[in-house]
């Protein structure tokens, strides 16, 4: 297949918009911002540090760089440091005092210049290189664990100083996955910032979604399998929905009838990397979808929104993790198991899953049952678990991110 052919093939599945994007991006952003960090480096590398904090993370003000950003703004620290988001969208308008943002793909001196002085570097989801040793960088991950394997798709940088870790049991697995020696110092176990969340009492986000009386309501929160990425697909088989389970709307609709009568909800987000081109699903009276466009929309956080959740839905995503800090039932599909071809960081996953394991619509529903009648019958497996994988179980992590890094 030519350039042409292979542009007008892409064009008819993804949209001129996208693929545009992704040519801007790689083809013309991309170059001229090597050359602009490269000249940067020339102009700022030996002039003194600043007090400035950069940020990267998930989906812009979300996942831990979210809720760090939303401490250090809580407690005043932008008083002190200027605080820099490196983002994916578009800057909003009513930034605090003190606080910036730019596109993290356009080439920028001004974004440079922040990158060269800042004091402190912290990411998520894309490496922000340190340019200097006396500056500090610290991933702090966009999920703590999942059973997805990911060994060579996600490398540490060689100049990071740390990255989060969750507890002593899953630092030799993680520090497999992530291509790095073990023991180490760069795995440091501080908690996530984006747990707080669970441990205050401020009212969650699913009053954003709901505004009626409910008895319970779900959050099924599947990974992603076919990410709007040219030419990957992480399943063998084609969800004929673009979510596990269900097969047509039909089977849809009988579900939400039974969540009617119940008056209960069930609440469908899906991944922010999932082409939604798959999704076939539409949204019902007691079925709701969201994804990553309207969750930003809406202004929804989605650890807020779990907070909120009687329950949750996933499979080998890090949600189901983030979610034992609620003690709250939790149900595994796993109906494309065999055919994930990414594969598990463990050979054999359940030993890290705890809840009801759903392969079928039947055992969904009988899951959904459950917890409309408050049945919760791995309520000891998942204490066992939590105190596995986590080692702590508070609404501290942020302190203790702040402390650690000198901020």
């Amino acid at each position: 297949m030519n350039i042409i052919e292979k542009f007008k093939t892409r064009v008819s599945k993804y949209g001129f918009k996208y693929v545009f994007e992704i040519i801007l991006r790689n083809k013309i952003y991309r170059p001229l911002d090597k050359a602009v960090f490269f000249v940067s480096k020339i102009l700022w590398k030996n002039t003194s540090l600043k007090n400035t904090i950069i940020i990267e993370s998930h989906n812009d003000f979300d996942s831990n760089g979210g809720a760090f950003y939303h401490y250090l703004i809580k407690n005043n620290y932008n008083q002190k440091y200027k605080i820099v988001w490196m983002l994916r969208n578009d800057k909003p308008n009513n930034l605090p005092y003190n606080v910036d943002g730019f596109n993290m793909f356009k080439p920028s001196f001004r974004k440079y210049y922040y990158i060269c002085k800042a004091k402190f570097i912290t990411y998520d989801h894309v490496p922000i290189e340190k340019v200097r040793s006396d500056q500090l960088v610290c991933y702090l991950t966009h999920g703590p664990v999942g059973l997805k394997a990911f060994k060579g798709k996600f490398i540490l940088p060689e100049k990071l100083d740390y990255c989060l870790c969750p507890s002593e049991y899953l630092a030799p697995l993680l520090a497999y996955q992530y291509s790095i020696k073990f023991p180490n110092k760069k795995q440091v176990i501080l908690g996530y910032p984006m747990h707080d969340v669970f441990y205050q009492n401020e009212v969650g986000d699913l009053r954003k979604i709901i505004f009626s009386k409910y008895r319970k309501a779900i959050i099924w929160m599947p990974t992603f399998r076919k990410p709007i990425q040219f030419d990957r697909n992480d399943s063998d088989i084609e969800l004929p929905m673009g979510i596990p389970i269900f097969n047509d709307m039909d089977e849809l609709v009988d579900l939400n009838n039974m969540l009617k009568e119940k008056e209960s909800f069930l609440i469908i987000k899906i991944h922010p990397m999932q082409d939604m081109k798959t999704v076939k699903v539409k949204g019902l009276s007691n079925i709701m979808i969201l994804d990553g466009k309207s969750v930003k929309k809406l202004g929804i956080d989605n650890y807020r929104l779990m907070k909120d959740a009687d329950a949750l839905i996933s499979d080998y995503s890090s949600v189901a993790y983030d979610y034992l800090h609620l003690d709250r039932p939790i149900g595994y599909t796993l109906d494309d198991m065999e055919h994930y071809k990414v594969g598990f960081i463990i050979d054999n996953p359940s030993e890290l899953m705890a809840g009801h394991i759903i392969y079928n619509k039947k055992q969904f529903i009988n899951f959904i049952e459950d917890v409309i009648n408050n049945k919760d019958p791995y309520k000891e497996e998942r204490r066992k678990l939590f105190d596995k994988v986590f080692k702590y179980h508070d609404g501290d992590s942020c302190k203790r991110l702040t402390e650690f890094m000198g901020i």
